[in-house]
């Protein structure tokens, strides 16, 4: 079969006029056509993402049971040991990371096991968890405890469904991986925890933190207990008071505005049935004299970010994650310093210089290798640096 011509113009009669016209022609337009063929590039697109680098296989979470007789659940978590027949009697600390909303708990193991090779020494004690708390809609977990979209970010309970367990708490389960980690005989040598979340896992940690009741018995087994909570879209405070839109100081929020801004899970009204304790002086005390590392993004700064929680109870704490972030650290200098006799306060405060909304970066950076692994680790070359936020005073 034959070819189309790739040029028509010169399949025309034998006519040497013609011809010698269309010659013409096509000299004319050989530096068009040239031209056309090397278009300028389309404009840079600045809101574009770095491709996600492809991985050799994909990690494969293990299925992990907690909970008390009667009441058992399973819940999948990817791990650096095989937990159901490693030795663990040589490690000596655990470090649990919480993932954000979209439950991407291999990214956030992978970000703490980077670690882990730049600090070969602690490798070989450190145990990674990284639990994954499913999405109700989500496949591959039968079985298993689910949740319906971010629920659990403030500790709600699973759902109650056919082939489900009967519905837990988040923060449940963080109490019932703790308690299984207070185990002398599988974990002899171990003599710290570090329990890690970013973005809403981050909100997860901050609020365990001041709920929880089993920090103090886990320390009293002789285990310390570490939060280091990254960039999240809120908190919970533990008085009516809010920074002032000036910045000079704190002062109650106006109700007109936001009438449930001091409810539950921005303050402490309405506490959930989780929390034995409701007095918001005791758990503010309590709070304070646990060891609490507070990592913000110094680009963590765009108010219109899509995943930036933006109801009004957060929008009375700031406008961006960095502004409520530095916020509270600051208020919580405030209420230590308040009273006749100060309340001692157990708190490091970054700022990540030149990183955003990342868990990669955050956790990578200098602070945020030492928060995880201990001062002494070795964050990798290029790692972003921190500042210190200081205190700024009433």
């Amino acid at each position: 079969m034959r070819r189309a011509p790739i040029f028509p113009l010169l399949q025309a009669r034998p006519d040497r006029k013609r011809g010698l016209a269309a010659l013409f022609v096509l000299a004319a337009l050989a530096p068009l056509a040239a031209r056309a063929q090397t278009p300028l590039p389309d404009p840079y697109d600045y809101s574009e993402t770095a491709p996600t680098p492809k991985r050799a296989a994909p990690l494969r979470w293990q299925s992990v049971e907690l909970g008390k007789p009667g009441h058992r659940y399973k819940m999948p978590v990817y791990a650096n040991r095989d937990l159901a027949k490693d030795d663990l009697r040589n490690i000596k600390q655990v470090v649990v990371v919480i993932h954000g909303v979209k439950r991407d708990a291999d990214r956030y193991y992978e970000s703490v096991a980077a670690l882990l090779a730049h600090n070969p020494e602690r490798a070989r004690d450190t145990l990674i968890l990284a639990p994954r708390f499913s999405g109700s809609i989500d496949s591959g977990f039968g079985g298993m405890a689910a949740w319906r979209k971010a629920s659990w970010e403030d500790g709600e309970d699973s759902v109650q469904a056919a082939g489900r367990p009967a519905p837990v708490s988040s923060f449940q389960v963080l109490d019932d991986l703790l308690r299984s980690l207070d185990d002398r005989k599988r974990l002899a040598a171990l003599i710290g925890i570090v329990l890690a979340g970013h973005s809403a896992g981050g909100q997860l940690v901050q609020r365990y933190a001041v709920l929880n009741n089993i920090d103090g018995p886990l320390r009293r087994d002789g285990l310390a207990l570490r939060y280091v909570i990254a960039n999240p879209s809120s908190y919970l405070y533990l008085s009516n008071e809010r920074p002032r839109p000036d910045g000079k100081g704190y002062a109650p929020y106006e109700r007109g505005i936001c009438p449930t801004y001091n409810q539950y899970k921005y303050g402490p009204d309405k506490l959930p049935a989780y929390s034995r304790e409701t007095d918001e002086s005791k758990l503010f005390v309590r709070y304070a004299a646990r060891d609490v590392t507070y990592l913000l993004g110094g680009a963590d700064n765009n108010p219109e970010d899509r995943l930036l929680d933006k109801t009004c109870g957060a929008e009375a704490q700031g406008a961006t994650r960095l502004a409520r972030g530095t916020g509270y650290a600051q208020y919580e200098q405030v209420l230590a310093a308040r009273g006749a006799r100060p309340v001692a306060l157990h708190r490091r405060a970054f700022e990540v210089a030149g990183i955003g909304h990342n868990s990669r970066g955050m956790f990578g950076s200098v602070c945020g290798t030492r928060a995880l692994l201990g001062d002494e680790a070795q964050a990798a070359d290029g790692a972003a640096p921190c500042e210190v936020i200081k205190p700024r005073g009433k």
